[in-house]
């Protein structure tokens, strides 16, 4: 089963982790998620990494404001730069505009933090200030992208107990997830 442990859609303060390879479609699941709470009228806060094509080729990644939908560069695919993590090298001020994405956001009914990864868990850079924010559980709930091979960091850092609902991604599969998700988030009350 893609999806695990969904407690209620009344309370709050829960944290879902999402994960998957690289390319499996968790931003685009979310993006869904995302839609389907504007919709049910919930608010929605943090930041989303959308994909950047040209010519067919991924070429960078925006940051998108939940609450907005504002987009910002965050990467590009190319050598330089003083942050980096494998093809990407990042802009300051894509991080910067994330992390007040996140700080605006951290009381909205459905939070998003896509994607927390090695520069944050492994190197303490990037978003590394979002974790006190999602720690916190200011939100109704809050979706946390994460690669497979740091999920256990993540909840040790967020110290998440056993039980965290855990949505896995895998390619083909991401439709039936945001579904899941989707209807799981429209029927939130926003209290």
């Amino acid at each position: 089963m893609p999806v695990s442990n969904l407690p209620s859609p009344r309370e709050r303060g829960m944290t879902i982790l999402i994960s998957g390879e690289r390319g499996a479609g968790k931003t685009t699941a979310l993006l869904r998620v995302r839609a389907a709470a504007l919709g049910a009228g919930l608010s929605a806060g943090g930041f989303l990494s959308v994909a950047r094509f040209a010519g067919g080729e991924k070429v960078g990644i925006d940051v998108l404001d939940a609450a907005t939908g504002a987009l910002h560069p965050l990467a590009e695919v190319g050598e330089g730069g003083a942050l980096r993590t494998g093809v990407y090298r990042f802009h300051p001020a894509g991080i910067a505009a994330g992390w007040r994405f996140a700080q605006d956001g951290q009381g909205a009914d459905v939070f998003f933090a896509d994607e927390l990864g090695p520069l944050e868990l492994e190197r303490g850079e990037g978003w590394a200030d979002v974790l006190p924010l999602i720690a916190a559980r200011a939100f109704g709930v809050g979706f946390v992208v994460v690669r497979p091979s740091l999920l256990t960091v993540m909840r040790a850092r967020l110290s998440l107990p056993d039980g965290t609902p855990i949505a896995i991604i895998e390619r083909g599969a991401g439709d039936a997830v945001a579904e899941t998700l989707a209807a799981w988030v429209a029927r939130r009350d926003g209290g």
